[in-house]
Parts: C-alpha cells; structure tokens; sequence
C-alpha cells in the first residue's frame, strides 16, 4: 500500500486526483507501469503523466469502455462485414471466404458458433470449399470464443499455424483525442484508392492489380485516407463503417517516411471520416511481432481484445 492505494492492474483505466504544489489536477488515463511509488499513466490525449501514488487523494477504476465489452464473436463478425469477400459460402454460423488468394482474411474460413454439422465433418466441407477453389486450406481459429472442441480437432489433423495476430479495439472518441496532427501534409479521403493510394500499398508483385482494388472496394460505406506531399502518396489507411463500428486496415507508411507519427495520423483521418458516419468504436489487426505498429496503435488507445492465427492444412 502507498498513500493508501493499492495500484490496480497495469492496463486498467483510472481517474486519479492527486495533489501538487499549485493544487488538484485530475488524471485519467490507462495504468501503464508501477515502480515503487511511481506510477505511469498514458492520458487519452496520448501524454503520459508519472504520478506520486502518496499524492494520489482520490482514484476510481474506470469500467471498460463498449469496445473492450463486445464479444469475440461481435468483433469478428464486424471485422467479417469490414473486410469483405468476394465469396462468402456459409456452413451453419461459419462463414467460407475465397477471393482469388488475396489476404488471408479473404480466403479463409471464420469458424464462429455452430456449423450445424459435426466438427469433423465440416472441417472436411472447408477442405473441399478452398480444394474446389485451387485455393490454400486456411482456417482463422480465434484464442476464445471458438466452437467448443474445434482447436482440438485441427490439432489432430496436424494443421499448421501462422505467427499470431492480435486484434485490437478502441473507442473512436479516445483515438481521436490521442491523434497527431497532420499539419503541412496535403490530407484526403476518397471513395476509391487512385493509382498513387494503390501504389504505396504492400504489393506482393503477383496478385493482379484488379483483384486488389476488387477487395479493397467491396464494401459500401468505405474511405481511402492518404497523406501526400509534391504529388507523392506517403502514408495511407483504409476506414470503414458497419453500425457503430468502424474497421481500419491497410496502413502503410513509405519506408523514407517513417519514425515521423504519419501511421498514427493517416490511421486518424480514417478513423475521424468513419466517426462522421456514425461510427463510435473501432478495431484493427496487426501481427504480434510488428512492434512499431503496436506501439503506435497502443498511444492511440487501441488495446488487445483476442488473438488468432491461422490454421493451414495441406493442400
């Protein structure tokens, strides 16, 4: 016990009153370290603020916001709406997407609730989907929320998996606050990618041009953030809204550009065009092992909701 608080678990929002020299101030934000009798606080604006826990007069733990709250199975459903298929075949609650082997997200099978059928057999109906399909056999299998027994029968059937992915989520009023500025940057957000947006996106050299803007597109209420200088496209984001939800992928910034805040604020004005649509929570996906990506989705208030891999079969 310092100064008669207990410091809640490292993660957890607080409203703390502490006294200083020159009065009360407030501070609520996210509790990020506790050494000795220091504690670190990251604001919503994105400061951190190390506080003196014998200072500390008041404090209240702030209940988790909606986007923390939301299931498994919600997020994902909306992230299935976010991030469309050109293909989707259900089988009971799963859904089979196939878009011609762009993105695992759109050519892998989401095994959420009840297949209608029994557990081998409709993992036998999603190897059949993606071999009639010339496509890999690949199953996103969530840490939690999936069907009872499923992790257990891909593993007998010895199926791969690839490095884990977090999904994270905010609520958007949170990101927006903690944003960057983008001053001096010529800022837009359109209704299709141009060439330049298309360009400065991660390109394999392989998948046709056509097929990528025919994924990036499928979806009716999206936007293409970019930020450009002298013509050339540097960092952008793509935002899209289903409800309250707003999905955020595809942010890329120009290797010579970056180490300068533009993934943080490309992310933002795609988040803002969404919050305009009505939109009041968010999520997005980033590998485990892309650090700089998580450290900067972490000061814009995006937090781990659940983890997945991909399960890949022969094929």
């Amino acid at each position: 016990m310092v100064g008669g608080f207990e410091p809640p678990a490292i993660g957890t929002t607080v409203t703390l009153q502490v006294e200083t020299p020159v009065g009360s101030i407030g501070v609520v934000g996210v509790l990020l370290e506790v050494v000795g009798d220091r504690w670190s606080v990251r604001r919503r604006d994105g400061t951190i603020a190390d506080v003196d826990a014998g200072r500390v007069a008041a404090m209240r733990v702030v209940p988790p916001g909606r986007a923390a709250r939301a299931t498994v199975d919600e997020v994902e459903r909306a992230a299935l709406l976010g991030w469309r298929a050109l293909e989707v075949q259900t089988l009971g609650d799963w859904a089979l997407r196939a878009s011609g082997g762009f993105t695992g997200r759109g050519n892998s099978a989401l095994p959420l609730g009840d297949p209608g059928i029994d557990l081998e057999a409709a993992l036998d109906r999603v190897a059949a989907f993606y071999s009639e399909r010339s496509l890999p056999l690949r199953v996103q299998l969530v840490d939690r929320g999936a069907p009872p027994g499923l992790h257990a029968a891909i593993d007998r059937r010895g199926w791969g998996a690839s490095p884990r992915v977090q999904v994270m989520t905010a609520e958007l009023g949170h990101v927006l606050r903690a944003a960057p500025a983008a001053d001096g940057w010529d800022v837009r957000v359109a209704e299709s990618p141009d060439d330049e947006w298309v360009e400065c996106y991660r390109q394999d050299g392989v998948t046709p041009r056509d097929l990528v803007r025919a994924v990036l597109t499928n979806h009716p209420t999206v936007g293409f953030a970019s930020l450009r200088r002298d013509g050339q496209c540097v960092a952008i984001a793509r935002g899209c809204v289903d409800g309250k939800w707003c999905g955020i992928h595809a942010v890329e910034v120009r290797p010579d550009h970056r180490g300068a805040q533009l993934g943080a604020a490309v992310t933002a004005v795609a988040a803002r065009w969404c919050a305009q649509r009505g939109a009041r929570r968010t999520y997005l996906q980033v590998s485990v092992e892309n650090a700089p990506a998580v450290r900067t989705y972490e000061k814009l208030n995006f937090a781990v909701h659940h983890h997945y891999v991909y399960r890949e079969g022969p094929s």
